[in-house]
């Protein structure tokens, strides 16, 4: 036990250092896997650190697509025309549930907050920036949206991990999870609404500039309403489609949009998708499934289950802070796998679905929690801003409230169950 907690010790502490030298995130995990290993007695396993580097290659590809689908959106033009058509400066909450539904329902049929975000979000950065919304509540209004999608059903990923882990069919967790993302969605749909500025209304332009804008608009529009519609479809009627994966989705419907653009315009999106942002986070989570894969070989993650096991109440809610916290490193899919199956297990003597239900929503906060920060990062690249801290604080409401509702969902699991299975 104490050879893995000086394990665990050093892996910390070489993170912390090369954070300390300014060194890129990937890199200081990366070190720090090696460090734990090494200092574990494995030397440097190649093996493990390949097939770590694997471990979110689906998440990876996700995002690329999906970042391809929004720049083809914007360069084309055709974001900016459904905005000026479904925009209305004069009704800001229509404007924001304009911008809201499509997240919240691309968060839903996906299961994952990051690749909403970049379907829906380059339409409602723009939608909110017509709306009167500044750019750090634009991009926490989009973030928030995508992730309270997440938590919806019918594929929450991280409550299917850890239904996974516990060895439980993923049914019959509707209703306990619209009663922990619907809320908070309305509240921040209030809330951001309220914050809003007036913004001044779009020129009418020449009638042949509106009707090439009519057109864009309308390709956009279609394009993402058969996004939604046809994961809606293998989502609830699997028989009548299969699902060729989410990034094949995603680039078969930016395709769609490739042909408004210049040559100029089609380097721009490569440009756009392969670098900056979507590229810095593929980095991240190629590093993270190199750490996590370390944890498992060196028994940190093993020895860190055992420990959460062992919480007894009242300290086991404060221990839940461990969820959001360590998944800044290991994202909400991640931490859902190593913390919240044990987590899960520790409440075992409550209504399972609402367990793993109300862990989910704990997990999804780690959207919001750098250095990972998913969500947050790609509503800030959608949105055109590069710092995160004002889209945090921005969230931090809704967030509390998330928090409160998974909290109490836990202790008044007995009370609730009847009614929310």
């Amino acid at each position: 036990m104490v050879d893995i907690v000086w394990v665990f010790v050093t892996m910390v502490a070489v993170l912390m250092v090369t954070g300390l030298l300014r060194l890129p995130l990937p890199i200081g995990l990366i070190l720090s896997a090696v460090a734990g290993a090494l200092i574990a007695g494995f030397g440097i396993p190649f093996r493990h650190l390949v097939e770590g580097g694997f471990g979110y290659l689906n998440l990876i590809l996700a995002l690329f697509a999906g970042a391809f689908f929004g720049q083809v959106l914007r360069q084309s033009g055709a974001a900016d025309a459904i905005a000026d058509m479904t925009a209305t400066p004069q009704r800001r909450l229509i404007s924001l549930i304009v911008a809201g539904v499509p997240l919240f329902l691309t968060g839903m049929l996906t299961g994952i907050a990051g690749v909403a975000v970049l379907t829906a979000g380059t339409f409602a950065a723009a939608v909110l920036q017509r709306a009167g919304l500044p750019p750090a509540r634009a991009a926490a209004y989009i973030a928030l949206m995508g992730t309270l999608g997440m938590i919806a059903p019918p594929l929450n990923v991280p409550a299917m991990v850890m239904a996974d882990g516990v060895n439980m069919p993923f049914a019959g967790f509707a209703t306990s999870l619209l009663a922990l993302s619907l809320p908070c969605a309305i509240f921040a749909l209030l809330t951001f609404t309220r914050h809003a500025e007036q913004a001044p209304p779009a020129g009418p332009g020449d009638t042949t500039a509106q009707g090439s804008q009519r057109f864009r608009a309308t390709l956009g529009i279609v394009s993402i309403l058969g996004i939604i519609l046809f994961w809606a479809i293998i989502r609830y009627w699997p028989a009548l489609a299969f699902d060729p994966s989410i990034p094949l989705v995603l680039v078969i419907g930016g395709l769609s949009g490739l042909f408004m653009l210049s040559g100029r315009g089609w380097s721009e999106v490569a440009r756009q998708v392969f670098s900056g942002t979507p590229l810095l986070l593929a980095a991240i989570l190629l590093a993270v499934g190199v750490l996590v894969q370390i944890m498992a070989l060196t028994g940190v993650r093993g020895w860190i289950v055992i420990n959460v096991m062992s919480f007894q109440s009242p300290w086991i809610y404060a221990a839940l802070s461990g969820l959001p916290l360590l998944g800044s490193v290991f994202t909400s899919i991640g931490v859902s796998n190593a913390l919240g199956v044990p987590f899960a297990f520790a409440f075992i003597h409550q209504d399972m679905i609402l367990n793993i239900s109300a862990l989910s929503a704990l997990a999804a906060l780690s959207e919001f929690c750098p250095p990972t920060a998913i969500s947050t990062a790609l509503a800030a690249y959608v949105v055109g801003t590069d710092r995160l801290w004002p889209i945090i604080r921005a969230a931090i409401p809704t967030l509390a409230c998330l928090a409160a509702l998974a909290v109490l969902m836990l202790i008044l699991n007995p009370i609730l169950a009847p009614y929310l299975r």
